[in-house]
C-alpha cells in the first residue's frame, strides 16, 4: 500500500495551530539570512589576520575602525522606542504614548550620562558590567535563534554568556593597558587604577572562562558557537583594542541584533522574503539614526581623542536604556 504525497494545502493544514495548542514558530532572520552570521565572522577573521600579518597597519587603522564601528553600530538601537509595539503585533504606536516612551528612554540615557559626569567611578563600573552582560546575552540569544531554540532564560547558558562578556569587556581593559588606560582614565582614574592592578588575574580569569565555555559548548555539539567564541577572544587578544571593539560593535553585535529587529518588523503573515521588514526597519530607524549620527559628528569636532571619548560616554549612557529594552525583549521571547 502506498501513501500519496501531501499537497501544499494539506501540509499547511497539518502545521496550522489548533485551538489550545502552541502556535507554529515564525521563521527567524538569523536562520534564513546567512549574511547575518557570515558578515560578522568574515570581518573579525579579516581583522585577526591583518593584526597577525601586518600589526603596524592594524594599529594605524585602529582609530578609524573604532569611529566607523561606533557610527555603523548606532542604528541597531534606533528603534528601541518601537520594540514594545512591534512585539505585540502593532503597526503603529499612539503618538502620545510613543512620545512618553521616547521621553522616558531619553531621560534614562540622560541620567546615565549625568552619573558618568558626577559619579564616574560607580557609573562606569556599572556600565562595564552591564555591557559585559548585554554582549554575552546578545550572543547566546543569537545562537539560540539561529539554531531554532527558544530564547535562553537568565539562568541558561550562563557559562558561555560570561565567557563572551569577559572576552569583550575584560580583554578590552586588560590586554593592552598602554592603549586603553588613557581612555579609561579620562572617564574614571579609579577604574583605570583598578584595571591595571587586576590585569594578571583578570587575564587568567578570561582565559579559564573562555576555555571552560568552549569545552562546555563542544560537549553539547555546538561547534559553530564554540568557534565564534574563540574567534572573538582571539581578536580581542591580538588586534588593537580600539579596532577590535569597533569591528565587533558595529559589524558583529549590531548586525546580529538587527536580525532580531527584522523578526519584529516582519508582518504577522510573514510575507515573501525579508524586504518589507528591512524597509520598515529602515524607515523607522532613519530619523533617530540621523539625530544620533549628527550628535556624533558634533562630538567629533572636539578632536580625535576628545571626540572619541565623548562618543564612548554617549554609547555607555545609551547602554542602560538599550539593555533594558533588550532584556524585556528576551523576557518576551
Amino acid at each position: 500500500m502506498t501513501v500519496a504525497p501531501r499537497t501544499a494545502a494539506a501540509s499547511a493544514a497539518a502545521v496550522r495551530p489548533r485551538s489550545g495548542t502552541l502556535p507554529v514558530p515564525r521563521p527567524r532572520a538569523l536562520q534564513e539570512l546567512p549574511v547575518l552570521t557570515r558578515l560578522p565572522v568574515a570581518v573579525l577573521a579579516a581583522l585577526l589576520l591583518l593584526s597577525v600579518l601586518a600589526p603596524g597597519a592594524a594599529a594605524a587603522a585602529a582609530l578609524p575602525i573604532a569611529v566607523v564601528g561606533a557610527v555603523v553600530g548606532i542604528p541597531h538601537g534606533a528603534v528601541d522606542h518601537l520594540v514594545p509595539w512591534w512585539w505585540s503585533g502593532g503597526r503603529q504606536a499612539p503618538r502620545r504614548t510613543l512620545a512618553l516612551v521616547t521621553a522616558g528612554y531619553a531621560a534614562v540615557a540622560a541620567a546615565a550620562a549625568a552619573a558618568l559626569l558626577l559619579l564616574p567611578t560607580p557609573a562606569l563600573a556599572a556600565a562595564l558590567v552591564l555591557s559585559a552582560v548585554h554582549f554575552g546575552r546578545g550572543e547566546v540569544v543569537a545562537w539560540a535563534e539561529r539554531a531554532g531554540r527558544p530564547v535562553p532564560g537568565p539562568a541558561t547558558d550562563l557559562l558561555p554568556c560570561a565567557a563572551h562578556g569577559l572576552a569583550v569587556v575584560g580583554l578590552l581593559l586588560w590586554v593592552d593597558p598602554a592603549t586603553t588606560d588613557p581612555w579609561v582614565r579620562a572617564l574614571s582614574p579609579a577604574i583605570a587604577d583598578a584595571a591595571l592592578a587586576s590585569r594578571t588575574p583578570g587575564l587568567v580569569l578570561v582565559a579559564v572562562t573562555v576555555a571552560a565555555a568552549t569545552a562546555w559548548l563542544l560537549a553539547r555539539g555546538r561547534v559553530p558557537d564554540a568557534g565564534e567564541l574563540l574567534l572573538i577572544a582571539a581578536v580581542f587578544a591580538v588586534a588593537p583594542p580600539l579596532a577590535a571593539f569597533g569591528a565587533y560593535f558595529g559589524l558583529w553585535h549590531a548586525v546580529r541584533h538587527t536580525g532580531r529587529l527584522l523578526d519584529l518588523a516582519r508582518p504577522a503573515g510573514g510575507g515573501p522574503g525579508w524586504g518589507p521588514a528591512a524597509r520598515r526597519l529602515a524607515r523607522a530607524g532613519a530619523l533617530p539614526s540621523a539625530v544620533a549620527l549628527a550628535a556624533v559628528a558634533a562630538l567629533w569636532q572636539l578632536g580625535d581623542v576628545a571626540g572619541l571619548q565623548a562618543q564612548v560616554s554617549v554609547l555607555l549612557a545609551l547602554t542602560f536604556p538599550h539593555a533594558a529594552v533588550v532584556w524585556a525583549l528576551d523576557r518576551r521571547g
